[in-house]
């Protein structure tokens, strides 16, 4: 009866909505505050309760919900089951995804399309017809069709997926995928990431991955898109988690594919959400794109949190670890064990002309990058790290390096 938490976000801005589209949510809620009714009179506390909340979720000044969650709340905790929970339940469940069918086809401006969308993901999670389903697919493939609004459609994918993991999508996944990119996710971890795939991926061929984190600004897409665009003709995936370790305060507008309580728990530890999540993409880019275990990373700015963390917790599976302009906190380094062999080749990247080369924003108190990697290398180092090589590159900036970084992978991949 939970709804599942949407990547969509169906919440309106604070602004009065269209008549009709009031009205329709009006019509929702009402569905739920009936069904609610019923719940209470067979003492279903905790039913009515679930059924409330949809009902508030879609108005929250619907008829007689106050009053009814009033009552509700002076029940007693009691049945769970009753005679004829199962249809009425069903019935309600089919009745407001017909509602949430019909918002989802009133006209409406561009930038309220995520919202409306929504309503189409919420009658499809309330009642997951194959019509419904079959609906989301070619909305999908629209926006797949420009690269202006493929994003869009990488994001309605993967909630997609989500809905039907049985569904038979990886030929639009692969499709997404080449022609720009498109999230993935694990089933069991929130964390989502932005892949696109070589020109020459096929199935088969075990192509390794470039995991590229990116920094405070979270412009996952743009790294993404950055590092394949750079990629040329290299059989590498480039993969662009989506990670919360890299910026300061989360924004939840940086953030649109997670909802206000992932935010809230992955904020609780950063770094064990992003490598529990990156670990998740990895094993789901083996297991439907065949990449190879091993990977090469690199974070840019407060990215290399996370890469300076994969590098060291999994030093067997690094292909070779990149930090471009990087912070370093020392975040997973106290999980991390002594290396044997010296590790990955691990090329560190600085700008001679980073305005935070130093100091932090000018702030004396905050030491910069060049301080920051001084702290970076004796930590490697005391773990066993010794193929490090450190490169200061003359008249670069605050940058990701991208160049310099696939230059990396090429001597890895000799």
């Amino acid at each position: 009866m939970r709804a599942l938490p949407l990547l969509i976000l169906l919440a309106a801005p604070a602004l009065a909505k269209p008549a009709a589209e009031a009205k329709g949510l009006e019509k929702v809620a009402k569905v739920w505050v009936d069904y609610a009714r019923w719940c209470k009179l067979q003492g279903l506390k905790a039913e009515a309760e679930h059924a409330l909340a949809a009902a508030r979720e879609a108005d929250a000044g619907a008829d007689g919900l106050d009053a009814l969650a009033d009552e509700v709340a002076a029940m007693a905790d009691g049945a769970t089951e009753a005679p004829g929970l199962e249809t009425r339940r069903k019935k309600a469940r089919q009745d407001a995804a017909k509602h949430y069918d019909r918002l989802a086809k009133l006209d409406h401006a561009d930038e309220d399309a995520p919202r409306f969308e929504g309503y189409l993901f919420r009658a499809a999670e309330l009642d997951p017809s194959k019509s419904r389903l079959a609906k989301i697919a070619a909305r999908v493939k629209q926006l797949a069709g420009n690269r202006r609004t493929s994003d869009d459609a990488s994001r309605l994918f993967v909630r997609l997926r989500e809905l039907d993991p049985e569904g038979k999508y990886d030929a639009l996944e692969i499709d997404l995928a080449k022609e720009d990119v498109v999230l993935v996710k694990h089933p069991d971890h929130p964390m989502v990431g932005y892949l696109s795939l070589p020109k020459g991926w096929r199935k088969g061929a075990a192509m390794p991955v470039l995991v590229a984190v990116d920094g405070a600004g979270s412009n996952f897409l743009g790294a993404a898109r950055n590092f394949a665009k750079a990629r040329g003709g290299r059989d590498f995936l480039v993969l662009a988690p989506c990670s919360l370790s890299n910026t300061n305060a989360l924004d939840a507008a940086k953030y649109p594919f997670y909802d206000a309580a992932t935010l809230q728990e992955g904020d609780r530890d950063r770094i064990r959400f992003d490598v529990e999540g990156l670990k998740g993409l990895l094993a789901v880019l083996q297991e439907r794109f065949g990449a190879s275990e091993r990977f090469g990373i690199t974070g840019f700015s407060g990215g290399g949190n996370l890469c300076y963390a994969m590098t060291v917790l999994f030093p067997d599976r690094v292909l070779f670890s990149a930090p471009a302009c990087a912070n370093f906190s020392g975040m997973g380094f106290r999980d991390a064990n002594p290396v044997e062999g010296g590790g990955p080749a691990i090329s560190i990247f600085t700008g001679e002309k980073d305005p935070h080369r130093d100091f932090t924003h000018g702030n004396q108190a905050m030491p910069g990058i060049e301080p920051q990697t001084d702290s970076a290398v004796k930590a490697l180092e005391s773990l066993g790290f010794t193929n490090v090589k450190r490169t200061m590159l003359p008249g670069v900036g605050h940058s990701s390096c991208a160049q310099q970084v696939w230059d990396a992978a090429d001597a890895a991949s000799k």
